[in-house]
């Protein structure tokens, strides 16, 4: 049976992390909650006042140099607002994300991203807010004034762009928006950029605090998305960090060409240094919840603001916006409760981005540039949620919630594919996820930069036997993260791979543990077959046995907890 496929592009990112909002600063300390019959959203200190600025596009300013004067600088700096989603909880309105945008009209029509503005647009009901509250720039070295609140005018969740209109004051009195003279920024023409013209950000990331902040860089490239041309993404080494989504990148005209929406997401396919250093969200815990920052070694994608014409139009004539990539993508049905993946099998990936099935392997030479993991499944509703997470050496590398629409059962695929270079070498793992709660229904370890190519000991039986387990420390039975679980070929003992320098060619199949220790080997060992493990932690003695054989009388899900001693 031919295999229906689930294709992902590297590039393509979907801004919705598994549990949390990428991009979306989930920092409920920064805002006090307010009754919701008196709404009033303010930071902390900062009382409302009136802004008066001009508008952006009365008079640009063309600099001389590489990058804005400080006079165009202040009035980019006036049209980039600050966007709280709020929901209401025991009675108050409180802030449940925070993301960026930019004015684009003196009557207070707002570029952003469609998870800022209406995360149920990208299947993320649960965030979807009651209230938008728009807080303006008064002082550049003071938090935003939370002056306005906004509703949506026109969202397009496929390519995460949305416009909002700001509709009342803070006190809930309705505004006029043709009275409301707001400094905002012309629309510029993404399609005059070069390879290596200059920009600048402006925004409001977690990690920079309530303040706003700039950054700039160049142009680095673009990337094209089927029906999007071939500029539906514009490559930058401008940082961009979560909070930033939505935000404004101007060209040195003053004029906004885009919109940043994938921060540190390996656009173009450089795999980012982006770590969770920050307590972002405020919580005192450093963990998933907390929006990484970037390090360095990073690319980062602005959403081309060609693409984002019609919605405007729409925005402005008040017409109801419909997307040319059809319904957005909201999850429809909780599921049957039965959702079953079963382990994961690794294909090469041919014909580019379309990424067709090749042949099965083991692990994954260097150089390539797709791979692929087949999977059957059943129990499947059309219309629930599912997800996939990869990562590489324990770093998120794509993680992306979407609609199935696949059937009940049968066998898909989905691919990792990256068009402007190799896959980094490293060990990748993929989590599969499906059902109301998102319960992860399979995973699987590949590397890349092994021996590669298709089963090097063909005349091995069919696996059948799945190896998991827990990898911990023999004294206090706390788990060990990163342990690394090697299952040699066939007939080759510990020793032999030992004498042959630890050999690529040597190993059969290969897994490493994640936090909590746990570990799943990708390839499935055959009965009546002699195996060799060997499991390494740093700071631990290596763990061996030769010879392990499995038969038809053991489970075909089988548990090897592993201690490891000092």
């Amino acid at each position: 049976m031919k295999l229906q496929k689930v294709n992902r592009i590297w590039h393509m990112l979907a801004v919705l992390a598994m549990v949390t909002l990428a991009c979306i600063n989930l920092d409920n300390n920064t805002v006090q909650p307010v009754p919701t019959q008196v709404p009033q959203v303010q930071p902390p200190q900062v009382q409302p006042t009136e802004v008066q600025a001009t508008p952006v596009s009365q008079n640009p300013v063309i600099p001389n140099n590489n990058g804005q004067t400080g006079s165009s600088r202040t009035e980019l700096i006036a049209a980039t607002v600050q966007i709280y989603g709020l929901q209401t909880k025991n009675g108050e309105l409180t802030p449940i994300y925070t993301g960026s945008g930019t004015i684009i009209s003196p009557s207070g029509l707002i570029l952003t991203n469609a998870h800022v503005a209406s995360p149920a647009s990208q299947g993320e009901d649960e965030y979807e807010p009651d209230a938008l509250a728009i807080g303006m720039m008064d002082q550049e070295d003071q938090p935003p004034v939370f002056l306005y609140f906004a509703k949506v005018a026109a969202v397009d969740g496929y390519m995460d762009l949305a416009v909002i209109q700001i509709t009342s004051t803070m006190d809930g009195a309705n505004v006029n928006p043709n009275n409301l003279n707001l400094p905002f920024v012309q629309l510029g023409n993404s399609d005059d950029l070069h390879v290596g013209d200059h920009i600048d950000i402006f925004g409001f990331p977690g990690i920079g605090g309530e303040t706003i902040t700039f950054t700039d860089g160049n142009v680095s490239g673009f990337i094209a998305e089927e029906g999007m041309g071939d500029r539906a993404w514009i490559k930058t080494d401008a940082t961009i960090a979560g909070g930033n989504s939505g935000g404004l990148a101007a060209n040195d005209t003053g004029y906004i060409i885009g919109v940043p929406t994938s921060a540190s997401a390996g656009t173009g396919g450089n795999v980012t240094d982006c770590r969770v250093v920050q307590d972002t969200n405020g919580d005192g815990t450093l963990d998933s919840r907390d929006n990484c920052i970037p390090i360095g070694g990073f690319i980062n994608g602005l959403r081309s603001i060609n693409l984002a014409l019609p919605l405007i139009k729409a925005a402005q004539s008040g017409q109801q916006y419909a997307s040319p990539f059809g319904a957005p993508s909201q999850p429809s049905s909780s599921g049957s409760g039965r959702e079953a993946f079963n382990q994961v099998t690794w294909y090469t990936g041919t014909g580019g981005a379309d990424c067709e099935l090749g042949d099965q392997v083991n692990s994954y030479s260097s150089g390539v540039n797709a791979m692929a993991a087949a999977f059957d499944f059943s129990g499947m509703t059309d219309g629930e949620s599912w997800a996939e997470e990869w990562t590489i050496d324990g770093e998120v590398l794509y993680s992306s919630q979407y609609v199935w629409n696949l059937g009940s059962q049968g066998s898909t695929y989905t691919c990792l594919y990256n068009s402007q270079s190799p896959m980094p070498d490293g060990n990748y793992h993929l989590e599969l996820y499906a059902g109301e709660e998102l319960n992860r229904l399979a995973q699987s370890d590949v590397i890349v930069g092994g021996s590669g190519g298709s089963n090097p000991n063909p005349n091995v039986a069919t696996g059948v036997v799945t190896l998991f387990g827990q990898v911990y420390d023999a004294n206090s039975n706390n788990p060990l993260p990163n342990a690394e679980v090697y299952v040699l070929q066939p007939g080759t003992t510990f020793d032999q791979w030992k004498a042959n320098e630890f050999a690529d060619g040597d190993i059969f199949t290969f897994a490493k543990s994640d936090n909590q220790g746990n570990y799943t080997l990708p390839d499935k060992l055959a009965l009546n077959v002699g195996y060799s493990i060997v499991v390494y932690v740093e700071g631990y003695s290596i763990t061996f046995g030769d010879d392990l054989v499995w038969t038809d009388q053991d489970p075909v899900n089988y548990q090897m907890d592993i201690s490891m001693s000092n």
